[in-house]
């Protein structure tokens, strides 16, 4: 798929490095000075920025939150060092995105795509996007050195085997789509930006350590395919999204994910943890506690604008995944 680049597409080849120096290799590829460890694009580059966090010796981050003027191809070549990159990106384009690791090749489709990958820093990595595309996410560099001082077993024994594995991919949950969206928006006025963030990118990078705890290396879960895998990932971007409605049923969700009923339910619970039904409902109660802590709406409004005709069960809902009423909460 990537032999047919055209060739006006613009291309930044570099090797996985801390992101701090990485950076100056960007904003040198897209024509942009850094400031510090941060590119504001030029408009003839584009709109949005990148920022490199130094978070300790052998752990560094990159913010992006951007959108390119041109189409470009970002030919990631094996490093010298090991080291374990991971990804948790938001894409929205309205062009396929192409994406290349080692000899494996997908397109992701137009529209938006949640995904958190990790992957090995001795592989190579081609990902083509479009003028089109707004990149939204974060990358984050453990390197061998860190990783072996700073992880025990049984988790020391799963990230070497994510490394040795290189494509491990996951669908990036409600969880972690706050704590992102929290890095990427965060106001101009805030008074400690910095700590605010890398606060926030260590509290991402603890509770993937801890899911990784979770995992049984030793019994290999069925493996989704790519087609599979971006289907339900609409799905699970439909029941995130429809909080203002009832649960779309099974049946429909079994005809927009091409699956039957059995092989959806299955795979879903593989990759969440949990039912459908489940996902959609304490996600529900999640934007509904946010709703309110927010101050912005009275406890009925929320109910309402979650779809809830009476407000008693709107309640029963909520103390079930929190154990207080929505009162209570609001009270604090």
């Amino acid at each position: 798929m990537l032999n047919n680049t055209p060739a006006d597409t613009k291309r930044f080849i570099y090797k996985q490095t801390d992101y701090t120096n990485w950076l100056k290799e960007f904003a040198t590829a897209i024509g942009c000075e850094s400031t510090g460890n941060s590119v504001i694009f030029s408009p003839g580059a584009g709109q949005g920025s990148c920022t490199a966090f130094f978070l300790e010796k052998g752990l560094t981050a990159c913010v992006n939150n951007y959108q390119l003027k041109e189409d470009y191809l970002f030919t990631r070549l094996p490093s010298d060092n090991r080291g374990v990159i991971i990804y948790l990106y938001h894409l929205q384009t309205e062009a396929p995105v192409v994406y290349q690791l080692d000899k494996e090749s997908i397109s992701l489709d137009n529209g938006s795509i949640f995904t958190l990958r990790i992957t090995s820093a001795q592989s190579s990595q081609h990902l083509k996007f479009g003028r089109t595309t707004a990149v939204r996410g974060i990358s984050i560099y453990l390197n061998n050195e860190w990783i072996e001082n700073n992880l025990h077993q049984p988790v020391l024994e799963m990230v070497n085997y994510l490394e040795e594995s290189n494509n491990f991919k996951q669908f990036i949950n409600a969880r972690q789509q706050r704590l992102l969206n929290e890095i990427l928006d965060v106001p101009a006025s805030h008074p400690y930006p910095g700590v605010y963030i890398r606060s926030r990118i260590l509290r991402i990078l603890d509770r993937l350590l801890e899911n990784f705890l979770q995992y049984d290396i030793s019994e290999s879960p069925e493996k989704i395919n790519d087609g599979d895998f971006i289907a339900l990932q609409k799905i699970e971007t439909i029941l995130t999204l429809s909080y203002d409605e009832a649960f779309p049923g099974i049946e429909k969700l079994s005809r927009l994910s091409l699956m039957s009923e059995s092989k959806l339910k299955k795979l879903f619970k593989q990759s969440f943890g949990m039912g459908l039904y489940e996902y959609f409902q304490k996600n529900r109660m999640h934007r509904a506690k946010d709703h309110i802590v927010s101050g912005n709406y009275s406890i009925s409004e929320v109910g309402t604008k979650l779809g809830y005709q009476n407000l008693s069960n709107f309640s029963t809902a909520f103390r079930k995944e929190f154990n207080c009423l929505p009162s209570e909460l609001d009270n604090n």
